[in-house]
């Protein structure tokens, strides 16, 4: 048992020991990424990276993730969370593509470290649904729900490496600086309160940003 698990051991160091970074000729990665916010100090949810080597140095990537959430906020009738109950559940669905390229420099037999730039686009859906609550407190008679679509895009200069651990294999990080311009688009409220319901909008509502990117991703992935 001693000598299987030296054995074991061995070919484990001497796959450490002899991974390096592939050529060309090995063209696509396959990567899962973890994004860690340092703003809200929690993950995001995580992307798939696909990327796809034109030369040793050269390569096209795009990017994509789907993000779903949901929030229940129970609103009580009296003080001390005591008689009826309204709740507040807030639905939220987003997605976004990144399309770009990456550069690779020399680096070393292991780390190939790159710099590049992603055009970045997406969309989702916010949703609340209110059950005897009016939108402030606690309300025998009200329902409600209250709908939000979101569209964003912009543009990403990223900087990075891959580390090469075994054949194929590696781990990496990315972080970013770019320009980002997100819509809140007409969003409608219907609220039914004692069997009457009546309807409402809100405009659109656009915000842009520039600057560090808070978000740096964690990544591991397979070159084959």
């Amino acid at each position: 048992m001693k000598k299987l698990s030296l054995l074991v051991g061995g070919l484990a160091l001497s796959t450490l020991a002899l991974a390096q970074k592939p050529s060309a000729d090995v063209p696509f990665t396959l990567e899962g990424q973890l994004g860690w916010n340092a703003s809200s100090l929690s993950f995001d949810a995580p992307s798939l990276r696909f990327r796809y080597f034109l030369q040793d140095n050269l390569a096209v990537r795009a990017t994509v993730q789907v993000d779903n959430d949901s929030e229940t906020i129970n609103h009580y009738e009296l003080p001390n969370n005591a008689g009826g109950v309204g709740t507040e559940i807030n639905k939220s669905s987003d997605w976004a593509l990144a399309v770009g390229a990456e550069y690779h420099f020399a680096g070393t037999d292991k780390l190939s470290p790159y710099a590049g730039v992603d055009i970045v686009f997406g969309g989702g859906n916010n949703r609340a649904e209110w059950d005897k609550y009016d939108g402030t407190s606690y309300a025998s008679d009200v329902t409600a729900t209250v709908t939000n679509p979101t569209s964003m895009i912009g543009v990403n200069l990223v900087a990075g490496t891959d580390y090469y651990f075994a054949e194929n294999f590696y781990v990496g990080l990315e972080l970013g600086l770019g320009w980002m311009s997100h819509t809140t688009k007409e969003g409608v409220t219907s609220v039914t309160a004692a069997g009457t319901t009546t309807e409402s909008k809100t405009p659109d509502f656009k915000e842009s940003s520039m600057g560090n990117n808070v978000v740096g991703q964690f990544r591991l992935g397979w070159r084959f």
